[in-house]
């Protein structure tokens, strides 16, 4: 991952989430991460980063979003 996704995954990995899947999601993401648990905090933005609450269970709660890099988290 890109190091400010990285950062924050890290953080979370810390605090106990675990990673639950590691895969694309074209078009939108060449790299998703997803964690089994929602976001333990909130992170500050790095340059780049998006933060976007998606809240679709069919898909997760939210995202940490750099280019096409993705870091998830489920419902």
């Amino acid at each position: 991952m890109t190091p400010p996704l990285q950062t924050i995954l890290e953080a979370e990995l810390a605090r106990g989430n675990t990673i639950v899947e590691i895969s694309e999601w074209p078009p939108h993401c060449r790299l998703l991460v997803m964690l089994a648990q929602q976001f333990h905090s909130s992170y500050p933005l790095a340059e780049g980063v998006e933060f976007r609450e998606i809240g679709d269970p069919h898909y997760w709660k939210a995202e940490y979003v750099l280019a096409d890099e993705c870091l998830a988290c489920r419902l």
